[in-house]
């Protein structure tokens, strides 16, 4: 799908006429396929977004802080991030090069060093392609994954919360299946858009419910919110096999509550393993 060309709203994976279903509080459009249940709205444009991610103060925020000082972070970031690492060490059985993409603060890759990776990062963000080398100590490639020239394969590649802020998923996932060594990883973490929460909230909004319809997919922010359905569809179109999928709630948020969600694929989170054949 072109989002923005109103002409041809389709599907980037079945190809159908995708429907839409209203609006959120800031007048966004949205549009949803019902087969591959995801929804979408309308691209920002390249400036746009390079605002967005140049402004230093985007990175002001989610326990982090702009001089990306690691010990202040508060501990729930921390928390998650070794999270994630668990998460790739069980479902990665080989090779120790990791790339980041959308590395934003660093402190996956920073903390992925202590454990015996070698690692690099992407980032949209001047301001952290300029300043996060130096205090996560490894490198940042900046720029979008398609337009960085890299001189290396790696063995694992992360797009954690990254892949539904690109203007084209199937680039990017096709990109990262270009940079990844035979039988490498791909670990994805998006928002779950069949979670029970969002289920919620979408019904609230679609009956005037809410003060502000829709708020809770963050568009403008996010251009797609995929779900498990989605994500495997997705791989499978860019010919990666899935090695193991799930949903789950964020770390500081796993109670035995969230963890049953988790079980019937409503929790908060999808997470993904993809891995590149021979």
């Amino acid at each position: 799908m072109s989002p923005n060309n109103k002409c041809d709203l389709r599907c980037i994976l079945c190809h159908r006429p995708l429907r839409r279903i209203g609006e959120d509080f800031t007048g966004k459009p949205i549009y949803k396929c019902h087969n591959c249940q995801y929804v979408c709205t309308t691209i920002s444009t390249a400036a746009e977004t390079a605002a967005l991610y140049d402004d230093p103060e985007y990175f002001d925020g989610w326990g982090c802080n702009l001089d990306f000082d690691y010990d202040r972070f508060e501990p729930s970031v921390h928390q998650q991030v070794d999270d994630y690492l668990d998460f790739i060490a069980a479902h990665t059985h080989q090779g120790k090069s990791l790339l980041d993409v959308g590395t934003g603060s660093g402190l996956l890759p920073h903390l992925a060093l202590r454990r015996g990776y070698d690692v690099e990062g992407t980032d949209l963000s001047k301001h952290v392609s300029q300043n996060v080398p130096a205090k996560g100590g490894f490198p940042v490639h900046h720029g979008t994954l398609e337009d960085i020239r890299f001189a290396r394969k790696y063995d694992i590649i992360t797009l954690l919360h990254v892949l539904e802020h690109t203007d084209d998923p199937l680039s990017m996932i096709g990109r990262c299946k270009e940079l990844l060594n035979s039988e490498g990883y791909l670990v994805v973490v998006v928002p779950n858009y069949q979670s029970l929460d969002s289920r919620l909230k979408d019904a609230l909004s679609k009956f005037k419910l809410k003060q502000r319809p829709y708020k809770h997919l963050a568009l403008g922010h996010h251009n797609w919110v995929f779900s498990i359905k989605s994500l495997e569809l997705l791989g499978e179109k860019c010919g990666l096999q899935i090695i193991y999928r799930e949903t789950r709630q964020p770390a500081w948020r796993a109670s035995a509550w969230h963890r049953l969600l988790g079980r019937f694929g409503l929790a908060t989170w999808c997470w993904i393993v993809y891995r590149k054949g021979v």
